[in-house]
């Protein structure tokens, strides 16, 4: 985060870059970039290129937080957290025309319209996010049990549709039961040059590797988005922490007909040289739509940057040396009649040299190849899900998305 004054702050306006410390331009003049900035107690946010339709926006505030913003007689919910060092970071979505200039105020009315975000337990080991009384994602963390190996292995967050109307990801069974949602692991693990490979995507009933919820963290609810952080350990066959994992979902809601989920894993090894590897297809984030996708593949394609716009979108694209470093990539499918779209992007923060997987049966997502960690060294992944009904995003959207997403403006 950037600072230039005691009463002049600019940030970027997507959430992993405040986290991450992007650098989202440092010269306020600059058309191109979108900026919040607040001055004398008033919030400026400035879009550059790119319309801002409903994006979440996040300032520094000093001072107590106020409940909703005005601009133009129209008021705005305001969610906040501590950020630390005394400061509070307000949260807020806003809607500005491209080149265009929007003033927030504080209001002093102390309830204002906005979404509403709510954790409810849905079982024995299932939170579900309900958004406005409607689910948004569930979040699965069962037990382990060897016992009950296939159904216990790994953790995982379910997809509703936007409006909540029917879940759009696969669970447990169906083709590759361990696909799970957004889901995430590598085939390849190993614990230096000589150590045992152990597989933690499909994860094997005869050793008994796992990755298994331990604890949660932190949880969000308000107005703006919900979400949490929780713990999860990564197992070797002898039940032993090799890894921990610290994975933060945060969920907004952008219209009845789009959400946005932004997944942070934060993996931290226990261990000297954890190798972390894999292959394209077996490795990574990755998103699994539902079952039926698999049993209705003709309605299925991908929506790809414009580099790749020549490969046929009904087609796979199978090529780790040529299809690397995308920015986005977006799946086109039908689940029970209904069409969705999800957009899938990969943090410019990421470790270059991604890899992106594609299978029409509903599984996509980037592997990074040739990942070693150190004892106590860290692995952040973070990657933006656009969850849309329809079939009517273009390229155009998707790099407008990835803009607002990346702080590349």
């Amino acid at each position: 985060m950037i600072k230039f004054s005691s009463i002049f702050c600019t940030v970027t306006l997507l959430f992993w870059c405040l986290l991450a410390g992007c650098d989202s331009g440092s010269d306020l003049d600059l058309p191109d970039h979108t900026t919040a900035i607040v001055q004398n107690g008033t919030i400026l946010v400035s879009a550059g290129s790119h319309h801002l339709e409903q994006s979440p926006v996040s300032v520094d505030w000093d001072g107590p937080a106020p409940s909703c913003l005005e601009s133009n007689g129209e008021l705005t919910p305001v969610q906040f957290e501590e950020s630390g060092g005394g400061h509070t970071s307000l949260w807020f979505s806003a809607a500005v025309p491209a080149g265009e200039t929007k003033t927030f105020v504080p209001s002093e009315q102390e309830e204002c319209t906005g979404s509403a975000f709510l954790w409810e337990r849905e079982g024995e080991t299932s939170y579900r996010l309900l958004i406005d009384g409607v689910p948004g994602i569930e979040y699965h963390f069962p037990e382990f049990d060897m016992d009950s190996y296939e159904e216990t292995m790994k953790p995982f967050h379910h997809v509703f549709s936007p409006d909540g109307s029917q879940l759009i990801t696969k669970g447990i069974g169906g083709t590759y039961t361990h696909h799970r949602g957004i889901f995430y692991g590598y085939n390849h693990v190993r614990i230096g040059e000589d150590g045992e490979s152990m597989n933690l995507w499909s994860a094997r009933e005869d050793r008994g590797e796992v990755t298994e919820h331990r604890d949660f963290v932190r949880e969000w609810t308000g107005p703006v988005y919900g979400g949490h952080e929780v713990e999860i350990e990564w197992k070797d066959s002898d039940g032993e922490i090799f890894a921990d994992e610290i994975r933060r979902v945060k969920v907004y809601k952008r219209s009845n007909s789009e959400l946005l989920i932004d997944v942070e894993s934060n993996l931290t090894s226990h261990v000297n040289e954890l190798q972390l590897d894999g292959d394209l297809h077996h490795a990574g984030i990755q998103f699994r739509a539902s079952q039926y996708v698999d049993d209705n593949p003709e309605y299925s394609r991908f929506l790809r940057p414009e580099s790749w716009a020549d490969y046929p979108e009904n087609e796979e694209i199978d090529d780790p040396e040529n299809y690397t470093n995308l920015p986005w990539n977006a799946f086109q499918f039908v689940v029970e009649g209904e069409p969705y779209t999800v957009g899938y992007f990969s943090h410019p923060g990421n470790p270059q040299g991604g890899e992106m997987s594609e299978r029409l049966y509903g599984r996509f997502g980037e592997f990074i190849p040739g990942i070693v960690l150190d004892e106590s060294e860290t692995l952040t992944l973070r990657y933006r899900f656009l969850i849309s009904s329809g079939h009517e995003i273009n390229r155009e959207r998707m790099d407008q998305e990835y803009a607002l997403y990346s702080g590349t403006y």
